[in-house]
């Protein structure tokens, strides 16, 4: 049985980083979903990607733990195709609520530095790391996976559920970024079992095809026991693993995944996690699972609703689903103008760390355009003078009939695909689509508490004064409790 769904994950490799995508001619020009019939060319440097995959065959719970199969050799790594073999993937398509505990930390700008441990670490029930910025366009987080361990970089993406490992380099986007992110080979790892199974994602200019493999993984300073994870086998166009981070088990897949297990394994509380991506280019960007810094934003965290709610999704592709109630712009000094209905506006959009760029309605696209002399390329992108990067105006996003707006900096909302060259931070969605994105331009902006265990998003303005973190779900909803220090 093949499981269906779509994500639009959107990777830019821009030159002041190091790297570039390939140029693509016109034959490997891709159809993007255009009712016209019309195909988009993949610009250097930008694309877009829809992703459907194949849904995991189990073999059963036994005692070696979660879907077991015998291994064809334990201490081999999983097969590469044969040259003669090119790889063409498959499509499928309550009481009283104990105050929080707190961890004071300090930190000496700008070197972004593990938190400063004042309990001890089995007391702890939180797990903190850095995020490395790709240049705006990723947030990557390290792996230690294995005895002894191997150091893998991956993407963090809230817009997916499992975690694989081990693009093919030589066939990948960009062979010299690629090999920076580091390989697990189960053969090098006294721990490593096989465990069977087919993993295969499909990309609209890619794809990833493996097998399931199961070890130990130390992340954000925790160290997971057997944790199942998929191993590529062969890829194309892919240059990075992916930690997908949404509902996983027991909606998507029969197996847990990274953030079930620290849950089963008293790491964490609950299945919760907080995001501060903080400013682009920052370099302040973290991701604390089962905690929330309360010194990366002011007041109280605001309750907003997965919606629809998950008892109402497809229980095979559960999402981090919001309600958007109204969309605006602040120029500087200037009072805020808003591009939709006072009441009664309602926009369900993905909040996705593994989209660059966000995408909604085409007519509000239009209109924020408007407000920066936008140009519109052949493909529909919209592109904006990067002088607007330097401007003190933001883009605001309002939840909760407005009880809660989030408002970006142009410096952050406005992408920089390369020295002179910027992309508006929303673009249209694709044409007759609702499935609308939230991506890093919106994220930038935010302090994002995602809470499985309460089906909400807790949200509130992005500042950076400090560190400190707070333990959360240790009761449904106690993130309430926690107000931010700046």
């Amino acid at each position: 049985m093949l499981l269906h769904f779509a994500i639009y994950t959107t990777l830019f490799l821009t030159v002041s980083h190091g790297a570039s995508l390939p140029n693509l001619s016109n034959e490997n020009s891709l159809d993007d979903g255009d009712k016209g019939g019309g195909k988009r060319t993949r610009d250097p440097g930008y694309v877009r990607m829809p992703v459907s995959r194949q849904k995991f065959k189990s073999k059963g719970k036994s005692e070696r733990g979660w879907h077991w199969g015998p291994p064809t050799d334990p201490h081999n790594d999983p097969p590469a195709l044969k040259s003669n073999q090119p790889f063409q993937p498959t499509h499928a398509s309550s009481s009283t609520i104990p105050p929080p505990t707190l961890t004071r930390i300090t930190r000496s700008p700008p070197t972004q530095q593990s938190p400063t441990l004042h309990r001890r670490a089995a007391d702890r029930r939180w797990g903190w790391s850095n995020l490395e910025e790709l240049g705006g366009i990723a947030y990557i987080i390290q792996l230690d996976i294995g005895t002894p361990p191997q150091k893998v970089r991956v993407f963090v993406d809230t817009g997916s559920y499992e975690l694989w490992v081990n693009p093919r380099c030589s066939t990948s986007a960009s062979d010299s970024l690629c090999q920076t992110f580091g390989n697990y080979f189960p053969s090098r790892s006294n721990s490593a079992m096989h465990i069977g199974g087919n993993f295969a994602v499909t990309y609209g200019t890619g794809a990833v095809r493996g097998s399931y493999w199961s070890d130990v993984m130390s992340i954000a300073m925790l160290q997971i026991p057997q944790v199942q994870f998929a191993v590529a086998a062969d890829s194309n166009y892919t240059f990075a693993g992916i930690l997908g981070l949404g509902y996983a088990y027991p909606y998507s897949i029969s197996y847990p995944s990274v953030l079930n297990l620290m849950v089963s394994q008293k790491m964490i509380s609950a299945p919760i996690f907080s995001l501060g991506l903080g400013g682009d280019g920052d370099g302040f960007s973290e991701i604390i699972f089962g905690g929330v810094n309360r010194w990366k934003f002011a007041g109280p965290l605001v309750p907003v609703s997965i919606w629809p709610p998950v008892k109402e999704q497809d229980p095979r592709w559960v999402q981090y689903w919001v309600n958007v109630t109204s969309v605006g712009l602040t120029k500087p000094k200037e009072a805020g103008k808003l591009y939709t209905p006072r009441e009664g506006f309602s926009m369900p959009t993905l909040i996705d760390t593994g989209s660059t760029l966000s995408y909604i309605r085409e007519d509000l696209v239009a209109v924020i355009g408007q407000q920066f002399n936008a140009e519109i390329d052949t493909q529909g992108n919209y592109f904006v003078d990067c002088k607007y990067r330097d401007v003190a105006g933001t883009v605001d996003f309002g939840f909760n009939s407005g009880a809660m707006v989030i408002n970006v900096r142009y410096k952050d909302f406005i992408y920089q695909l390369y020295p002179g060259r910027c992309m508006l931070g929303v673009q249209p969605a694709d044409y007759g689509s609702t499935y609308y994105v939230l991506g890093d331009t919106f994220i930038r902006g935010a302090y994002l508490v995602f809470d499985q265990q309460s089906d909400v998003v807790w949200m509130n303005q992005y500042y950076n004064c400090g560190d400190g973190v707070v333990t959360v779900g240790q009761t449904p909803r106690d993130t309430k409790n926690v107000v931010g220090a700046c």
